[in-house]
């Protein structure tokens, strides 16, 4: 749900340093870390709306052309079981 994607999006962090991606929520920085991490310029909700309609307009011409290797993972659930079902998918 796009709900969820812009939440990711919104909580992403990364430290200038080391290049290492965090989330506030789901992946915090450490708090010697913290301080240093920035957030890009286009990781607020308002552009992430924007690019979420852009992708909603185009996916259904991408999905076609993929139709017959597609396979839809459901990525709201734990990591694990998405990487499972990314590995069965795969195999």
């Amino acid at each position: 749900p796009d709900e969820i994607l812009i939440d990711r999006v919104v909580g992403r962090r990364t430290d200038p340093e080391t290049g290492r991606i965090y989330h506030l929520t789901f992946d915090p920085p450490p708090p010697e870390v913290a301080e240093r991490c920035t957030q890009r310029s286009d990781d607020t909700a308002e552009k992430c709306v924007v690019r979420l309609k852009a992708f909603h307009e185009h996916l259904g011409a991408i999905l076609d052309k993929y139709k017959d290797i597609t396979v839809e993972v459901d990525g709201t659930r734990p990591k694990m079981e998405v990487f499972a079902d990314i590995q069965k998918a795969l195999a």
